[in-house]
């Protein structure tokens, strides 16, 4: 059996529990076909021929990833809370691939038992206001030149790019482009990614959130840099291609880095650090 994908386990719980609890909440058609994605992902059959009844091997993983749902719920809590008493707080920006993070979970809280570990995701300024301020102990972020003051920092993982627009747009049509091409459309551009990667600086719309940058890519009003786990499901359903570029060295790595404080003397936070080096992953 196959790893499954944390959102899907997710939303094949929330299906499940619709299905015997609030039937009225969901079409029949919607459920199965994330019953049938899970099924073909872990390449096993979990269910009897017409999806109305977990079989033995559905019922083991519908109660192992209830189980995995309610301590995401209590991992992933909002900024907003008061920290309680021997938390470590882990502040990151959207670009943290926080999937590597959760598949850790379970041995940093063995490793931390005294601590509550809490995960917080804030604007790459909020991230540096509240370490400095101490609200958090540890900030994950986007690489940057300036560090702030009296911090220390090092590598966390390197991200994957790709060049991306809609299968409906007209540099899909090339199989090697020039950055001259390029600049003649618009590039879509989150607001906080390194200058670098902003190749038209003469009609860039610059967006806030990934979620915005997405979905005008996939409408075909322009073309982005993104990590490119961001991208991968548009990629394979076709929404999306990938472009390349032919006579122009552009970035194809974003690194991101860990920052904590240099007065920071805690041994948990200190082991909290190791074992985030740990999960560190290129991808």
């Amino acid at each position: 059996m196959q790893e499954p994908d944390i959102d899907l386990l997710n939303r094949f719980v929330n299906a499940y529990e619709q299905r015997h609890h609030y039937p009225e909440t969901s079409s029949p058609s919607s459920r199965k076909k994330v019953f049938a994605a899970l099924e073909q992902s872990l390449s096993c059959k979990l269910f009897d021929g017409d999806y109305s009844n977990l079989n033995s091997q559905g019922q083991l993983l519908y109660q192992r990833a209830k189980q995995l749902q309610l301590q995401l719920d209590n991992f992933l809590q909002s900024p907003l809370e008061k920290p309680q008493p021997q938390q470590i707080i882990i502040g990151l920006d959207e670009f943290v691939p926080s999937q590597s993070l959760l598949h850790y979970y379970p041995r940093f809280i063995s490793e931390l038992p005294l601590q509550q570990l809490k995960l917080v995701q804030l604007s790459s300024a909020q991230l540096q206001q509240q370490l400095c301020a101490g609200e958090i102990d540890i900030a994950l972020r986007v690489a940057q030149q300036q560090k702030p003051p009296k911090t220390h920092s090092r590598r966390y993982c390197n991200l994957n790019l790709a060049l991306a627009c809609a299968a409906r747009h007209s540099l899909s049509k090339h199989q090697q482009l020039c950055a001259e091409q390029l600049q003649r459309h618009r590039q879509l551009c989150l607001n906080h990614l390194p200058v670098e990667l902003q190749l038209n600086r003469v009609n860039c719309w610059q967006l806030a959130h990934r979620e915005m940058l997405h979905d005008l890519l996939v409408l075909g009003m322009g073309w982005a840099f993104a990590p490119r786990h961001w991208l991968e499901s548009s990629f394979r359903n076709g929404s999306l291609i990938e472009l390349h570029l032919s006579n122009y060295f552009s970035p194809t790595k974003l690194e991101i880095e860990i920052l904590w404080l240099n007065s920071q003397h805690d041994s948990q936070v200190a082991q909290c650090l190791n074992l985030l080096g740990l999960s560190a992953y290129d991808g």
